[in-house]
């Protein structure tokens, strides 16, 4: 993978006319404003030091504009993990398709389509991208109302799809779980042809006081595709917010998280799968602010590389001076399948309260011998018995979504990917 970019200032500028060719709301004007100064990332910088960046900066991805009549139902219902009468929302390259979406009779999620939330500028106030979604999307708001529990999750499609290539596209969405509320939110990421696009999404999400939350995430885009996502938690008093995120298309993907706690007696449970093979890179960059006492947090990510497959973790805990009382726990756990696969891990802690308890660790390691060797000798071909070792390590992890059917979903595709890999081992 290439880290050879093209001239900096240049893209910067593409990127600014794609904003204010976009920008039609005060908000979106304003947004452009805290554009300007703002860089694209380089290799100088700490969290992009191991990240490829020629998949994103390789070429100036182009806007692309609403298609009407280009998805259709049965494109929805095929990429569905839930029951066809659950809730779903469905996006095109970013644009909300009210006509294809699905909302619960009883309104308890309601959704803006026309919202001029801005989210607050501290949110990745330094990153370029999450700069230009903030200045060329419009916010998608969606609430899930005060002391309701759903009865079925709510899915969220996002699609990229095209007779265009080369463009960008730039879901932005306010998750917002009222004060009470009980709810699952599944997210799936896809596209229906292998084209050349660049998914740079913003999702802010707030779970309300004694509110809970449960939100498993798959990518599984096109491998010519580039995922870049920008996840914001912000966590109220008593409440629980678990996730899950698996990452296995896409030649390129990269999820920041931010995860604050804002009140006490808060709980979240971060949790992450990726399966990087031939020419992929996939990056986690994980910061969680403890700044309230009483909180506690778990953070769990686990990866397979093989082939030329190239993966990084960064996963920092902060607990202030306030936080006295904090539980936090990390660990990444990979397992590389070849010698030409990557692996750049980084788990830390910044702890400046004294009554805590912390920990943090990582794990590279290969496939078990002893392992393959009961099974070998057991009659189980070499091919299926590391498919069986390293499904097995990504099966703990699967389960945490919490959502059977999308969690056998993610186990054929894995077990798929894993058999080609294996053939070649």
């Amino acid at each position: 993978m290439s880290n050879a970019v093209p001239n900096h200032e240049s893209l910067k500028a593409h990127y600014l006319k794609v904003a204010q060719d976009a920008a039609k709301t005060l908000s979106q004007q304003q947004a452009i404003e805290h554009l300007l100064p703002l860089k694209l990332p380089t290799l100088r910088d700490e969290s992009w030091r191991y990240t490829p960046l020629a998949p994103i900066l390789g070429q100036a991805f182009h806007a692309v504009q609403r298609e009407e009549d280009l998805l259709t139902v049965d494109d929805v219902q095929q990429a569905r993990a839930t029951p066809l009468e659950s809730p779903c929302l469905v996006f095109l390259n970013g644009f909300y398709q009210a006509d294809l979406s699905v909302l619960p009779a009883d309104g308890s999620v309601l959704v803006d389509a026309h919202s001029h939330t801005v989210m607050p500028t501290a949110v990745f106030q330094q990153s370029f991208f999450a700069g230009l979604n903030a200045a060329s999307a419009d916010t998608i708001l969606v609430r899930l109302k005060a002391q309701t529990t759903s009865a079925q999750p709510l899915e969220i499609l996002h699609f990229t799809y095209s007779f265009e290539s080369n463009f960008i596209a730039q879901p932005r969405l306010h998750l917002l779980v009222e004060e009470g509320a009980q709810a699952m939110v599944i997210e799936q990421h896809l596209s229906l042809a292998d084209t050349l696009c660049f998914t740079n999404q913003v999702l802010q999400i707030e779970v309300g006081k004694g509110a809970q939350l449960t939100h498993p995430r798959l990518q599984n885009e096109s491998l010519r595709a580039r995922h870049l996502s920008h996840v914001s938690v912000h966590l109220a008093e008593d409440s629980r917010y678990q996730s899950t995120n698996i990452a296995l298309g896409s030649t390129w993907s990269r999820v920041e998280w931010q995860v604050a706690f804002k009140g006490e007696h808060a709980y979240a449970d971060l949790n992450g799968f990726y399966l990087s093979g031939a020419n992929q890179s996939h990056d986690m960059q994980l910061s969680v602010l403890h700044r309230v006492p009483n909180c506690s947090s778990s953070e769990q990510f686990k990866g397979i590389l093989h082939a030329n497959g190239r993966a990084i973790f960064d996963g920092n805990i902060v607990v202030a001076q306030d936080a006295q009382k904090t539980d936090a726990q990390l660990n990444n756990a990979n397992l590389v399948l070849s010698r030409d696969a990557e692996v750049y891990t980084k788990p830390r802690l910044e702890i400046y309260a004294d009554d805590v308890k912390c920990s943090h660790g990582t794990t590279v390691g290969q496939l078990d011998p002893e392992a393959l060797f009961y099974l070998r000798a057991r009659g189980i071909p070499k091919q299926d018995a590391i498919t069986m070792v390293a499904s097995g390590f990504a099966g703990s992890m699967l389960e945490t979504c919490g959502f059977e059917p999308l969690q056998a979903r993610v186990m054929q595709m894995l077990t798929q990917q894993l058999t080609e890999a294996a053939a070649s081992i």
